[in-house]
C-alpha cells in the first residue's frame, strides 16, 4: 500500500513459545495408553465476523480518518469496503503502521488519545482476514454508528465560524497563503475548550491557522486587497491578540483539561490563514471551524510557544542533515502537549527539555517523520518547566533523491512557507504555573510575556544583521 512503516513497532508473532509450566500441565493431562480419550478432535475455533467483531474495531480506531470527507485515501464504513481490503488491513495493523501513531514507544511521558490497537484487536483482524472475511449476521448497536459525512468529531459545536465566501484556488502556480476575516459576533468574552477545523477542500488545503483580532486590522487589509481575503505569508500579517491553534493533515481534535481554556474576547474577529497548494485543477474552498465552550470555571489559559530554526540550509545530495532549535522558558509553566512540524524532507524529530538543574525531560520522538500525519500530542500528566528551562529540538532531513523530495534533481532548500520549502518548529502548549483566573484580580499575562520575548528575539536578529 506504499505505507512507510516505523522500525520500532511491535510485530504480532505468528506463534508464541509454550511456557514449561504449560508443557507440564499438558503432560499430566494426557490420558494413559489404556485410557480412551474424551474427544478425538478439538472443536474448531469460530472465526470472527465483520458485524460482531470487526466493525466495532473499525468504528473505534479507523473510521475517524477512513470515511467520507476525511483524510483517509479510502472509506471503511461498510462491509464491502472492509472485505476487499481485509488482507491489507491485517498487514498494516500487524506491523502497526496503522492506525498511524508516530511517537516512539517509551520515549517521554505517556500520551493521551493513543489509537494503537491492542494485541487482541490485531488478532481479531488477522483471524478475520484468514477466514476470508465472513460478514456474520449480528446487528451492531446503533450507538456505534460511524459519523456522517461532514459531521463534527466532537459533536455539534457551540459556535460555527465559516469563511464569508468561497475562495477559488487556481490549477497551478505557487502555493497561496490567504487570510480570511470572520466576525465572531460574540456578545461577551468566552473560554474555549476545543477548536475543530473542517477544511472545505482537503485536496487543496495544506494547513490552517487562526488568529484573534480585536483592533479590526484584518478588516483594513481585507478591504485593500481585491478578491476574497488578503495575502499574507507571515501569519495574519497584522498585530494580533491571541490565536486559536490550527489544522494540518493528521491533526486530531480534543478538549483541553477541565479548568483550562482559550480566551476569545467579545466581538473579536477570527483571521483564518489558509495555506493552499494547487492540485493541477481549479479547486473551491470554504473552510470553517467549530468552537466548543468550556463548561467549568477556567483557572488557566493555554498558549503555544515554539522552538524554531529558520536559518538552516539543506544541501542537495545529503541524506541526514541535522538541524537544532531551542526555546528559553521565561516564567514557571506547565506543558500540556507538543506539536512537531516539518515538511517533505523531514526524517526524524526529537523534542526534549533541559531543566535548570540539568535534568533532561524527554517530550516526544518521531522516529520516522511522515508529513501526512502532523498531530498534537497531549501528555497524560502535565510537565513542570521552571523558569530557565530550555526546550530543545534535534531534527534530521533527507535532501537526497527520493520520492518525497519535491525537487528533482535535489537542490538547496532553506526555511520557507511553501510546501517545497522546509521548516523546523516544535510547538509547545503551556499554562502559567499557579495561575487561578477564578481569583479576583488575577490576570492572564502569559501571552504578553511570550509576545515580548518574541519581539526581543526579532530585535536581536535585526541588530545582528546590521
Amino acid at each position: 500500500m506504499g505505507i512507510r512503516r516505523p522500525a520500532w513497532v511491535f510485530r504480532v508473532a505468528p506463534s508464541a513459545p509454550i511456557a514449561w509450566g504449560c508443557v507440564a500441565f499438558f503432560a499430566l493431562a494426557m490420558p494413559a495408553a489404556s485410557e480412551e480419550p474424551v474427544s478425538k478432535t478439538a472443536p474448531r475455533p469460530v472465526a470472527p465476523t465483520y458485524t460482531k467483531d470487526v466493525q466495532p474495531i473499525l468504528q473505534k480506531k479507523c473510521q475517524n480518518c477512513h470515511r467520507r470527507d476525511q483524510v483517509g485515501p479510502f472509506a471503511l464504513e461498510t462491509y464491502e469496503q472492509a472485505r476487499k481490503r481485509a488482507a491489507d488491513i491485517a498487514s498494516v495493523v500487524g506491523d502497526r503502521s496503522m492506525p498511524p501513531w508516530k511517537p516512539k514507544f517509551g520515549f517521554g511521558p505517556k500520551l493521551k488519545h493513543d489509537p494503537s490497537l491492542t494485541h487482541a484487536e490485531i488478532a481479531v483482524l488477522h483471524a478475520w482476514a484468514a477466514a476470508e472475511a465472513p460478514k456474520g449476521d449480528h446487528r451492531p448497536a446503533a450507538a456505534a454508528a460511524a459519523p456522517e459525512a461532514g459531521a463534527w468529531a466532537l459533536g455539534k459545536p457551540d459556535l460555527v465560524l465559516e469563511m464569508t465566501e468561497e475562495f477559488v484556488v487556481p490549477a497551478g502556480g505557487p502555493d497561496i497563503y490567504r487570510c480570511f476575516v470572520i466576525p465572531s459576533k460574540l456578545p461577551h468574552d468566552v473560554y474555549v475548550s476545543a477548536v475543530e477545523y473542517q477544511p472545505g477542500n482537503r485536496r487543496a488545503v495544506h494547513h490552517v491557522m487562526a488568529f484573534l483580532d480585536l483592533q479590526g486590522a484584518g478588516r483594513v487589509r481585507d478591504e485593500a486587497d481585491p478578491g476574497p481575503g488578503y495575502s499574507s505569508y507571515s501569519g495574519a500579517g497584522v498585530e494580533v491578540d491571541g490565536d486559536l491553534g490550527g489544522f494540518a493533515a493528521g491533526n486530531q481534535v480534543s478538549h483541553l483539561p477541565d479548568g483550562v481554556g482559550r480566551l476569545v474576547h467579545r466581538e473579536a474577529d477570527v483571521i483564518l490563514q489558509v495555506h493552499y497548494h494547487p492540485t493541477g485543477k481549479a479547486e473551491v474552498d470554504r473552510t470553517r471551524l467549530g468552537l466548543y465552550l468550556c463548561r467549568k470555571p477556567v483557572q488557566q489559559t493555554v498558549h503555544w510557544a515554539n522552538a524554531n530554526n529558520d536559518k538552516f540550509r539543506l544541501q542537495p545530495g545529503k541524506s541526514n542533515i541535522e538541524v537544532k532549535a531551542s526555546w528559553y522558558v521565561p516564567v514557571d509553566v506547565e506543558a500540556l502537549g507538543v506539536t512537531p512540524h516539518m515538511h517533505q524532507l523531514g526524517r526524524d524529530f526529537r523534542m526534549t527539555a533541559t531543566l535548570p538543574n540539568g535534568k533532561i525531560q524527554d517530550l516526544v520522538h518521531i522516529a520516522e517523520w511522515d508529513p501526512s500525519w502532523q498531530n498534537t500530542y497531549y501528555f497524560e500528566k502535565r510537565i513542570d518547566l521552571p523558569k530557565g528551562s530550555t526546550v530543545n529540538i534535534v531534527a534530521h532531513y533527507d535532501n537526497s533523491a527520493h520520492p518525497r523530495n519535491p525537487h528533482s534533481p535535489p537542490r538547496l532548500v532553506t526555511w520557507g512557507p511553501e510546501a517545497a520549502d522546509e521548516m523546523c518548529v516544535g510547538y509547545i502548549g503551556i499554562v502559567k504555573k499557579g495561575q487561578d483566573l477564578t481569583t479576583a484580580g488575577e490576570k492572564d499575562d502569559l501571552y504578553q510575556i511570550l509576545a515580548q520575548q518574541y519581539l526581543r528575539k526579532v530585535v536581536r536578529q535585526q541588530s545582528a544583521r546590521r
